[in-house]
């Protein structure tokens, strides 16, 4: 059986559930079985309906997508960012902002915009070794709580930058200079604009 036909099962199987029939002895189910939920079977109908729907399209699902704004997010948002007490690295902190966001219909910020924008203001410095450029915190980067851990990893020890609750405090009250930096990054300047017309 290939995957088509293994997704075509599969929807016929949810079909029948949502209609309150065992798939499998073809016996109507009980009015007190899960499947009877009304908003259960409604789920069921509409995976059916996408399941067909890859089925009749040979393996692609065609799904209108909204346009994505660049990354945005409230103060409501913001208040329900979840502080780590032990020290975390900017990709946590950058899933964690991600987290408060629909990702339907907002961009993520990128870890790597936190961390050039952390740069911008001092807090980091670019730094070569061994021919890899990485980020190293500044003075005053170590005085708003951005530390550094040696840690040994797939290819060997490491420098690992790690920002504990008052850094994250940082980032998360300078935000929307953060959101200013990526938005000014992803827009042409006027040189390139005149470059490509």
């Amino acid at each position: 059986m290939n995957e088509i036909e293994k997704i075509a099962r599969a929807e016929m199987y949810l079909e029948k559930l949502a209609n309150g029939i065992n798939p499998l002895t073809g016996e109507q189910v009980s009015e007190n079985d899960i499947v009877s939920n009304v908003r259960i079977s409604r789920c069921m109908f509409y995976v059916a309906d996408i399941l067909k729907q890859i089925v009749y399209n040979k393996g692609k699902l065609k799904i209108e997508m909204p346009d994505r704004i660049p990354f945005t997010v409230t103060q409501e948002q913001l208040s329900n960012f979840e502080y780590s007490d032990s020290p975390i690295n900017i990709s946590e902190i950058a899933k964690r902002i991600n987290m408060l966001v629909n990702p339907i219909y907002v961009d993520e910020l990128k870890r790597t915009v936190i961390s050039e924008w952390l740069v911008n203001v001092g807090v980091l410095y670019n730094l070569v070794v061994h021919n890899k450029s990485r980020k190293s915190p500044t003075d005053y980067g170590r005085e708003l709580g951005v530390i550094t851990e040696e840690r040994t990893g797939q290819y060997g020890t490491y420098e690992a930058v790690l920002y504990n609750r008052n850094a994250q405090k940082f980032i998360i009250d300078n935000i929307y200079a953060v959101i200013q930096f990526n938005n000014q990054k992803s827009c042409p300047s006027d040189k390139e604009e005149a470059i490509n017309s």
